[in-house]
């Protein structure tokens, strides 16, 4: 008798359970089908067009973690481009200390030539046959050397060194212009 109350508990359970998901369904169904079909989200999608310039956008994204940049500086940095007073000094001062130039010609007390060369912000003395920096001084002048590099000829004449040209401090304020944007 036992078994059997215990077998019509279970079967009463599963039906119960039945019942509840079948109304549960129901309410559900009714809940979906009021949802009308042209919502007021629909505005807010993305359209073809829209979704074709993602992709494309995502396609270009991908093409670039693919490319090698062959250059040492980043070519996506605003800086390559707008160079403030920093940059530029500091770009002036590379190509200062990167410029192998005659600073100035002597002669020694017995008679030999010497040349001053300024080259990576030193001054190297120099006579004929001596090397500077892989360059071979063939010749030293008053107011030039001759020298050789890789076999082939160079002449570097006398020079003053660089001077850096200060930009107009006032130039947007003779225009008119206050320069404060």
């Amino acid at each position: 008798m036992q078994a059997r109350f215990v077998k019509d508990l279970a079967v009463s359970l599963i039906v119960i359970i039945i019942g509840f998901l079948a109304v549960r369904l129901v309410f559900i169904n009714r809940t979906v089908s009021s949802v009308p079909e042209n919502s007021i989200y629909s505005r807010e999608s993305v359209s073809d067009s829209l979704m074709s310039k993602i992709r494309t956008i995502e396609n270009s994204i991908q093409d670039r973690k693919m490319f090698v940049f062959s250059t040492r500086q980043d070519p996506l940095r605003q800086g390559n481009i707008i160079k403030d007073k920093a940059d530029r000094l500091q770009e002036f001062e590379d190509m200062v200390r990167n410029t192998f130039r005659l600073a100035t010609t002597a002669i020694d007390e017995l008679g030999n030539k010497i040349a001053y060369i300024e080259y990576q912000d030193a001054i190297h003395e120099a006579r004929v046959g001596d090397i500077v920096a892989g360059r071979r001084i063939l010749e030293i002048n008053d107011k030039n050397i001759r020298y050789t590099m890789g076999g082939t000829t160079y002449t570097s004449n006398l020079m003053p060194r660089p001077v850096l040209k200060d930009d107009e401090p006032n130039m947007y304020i003779k225009s008119g212009i206050s320069g404060n944007w």
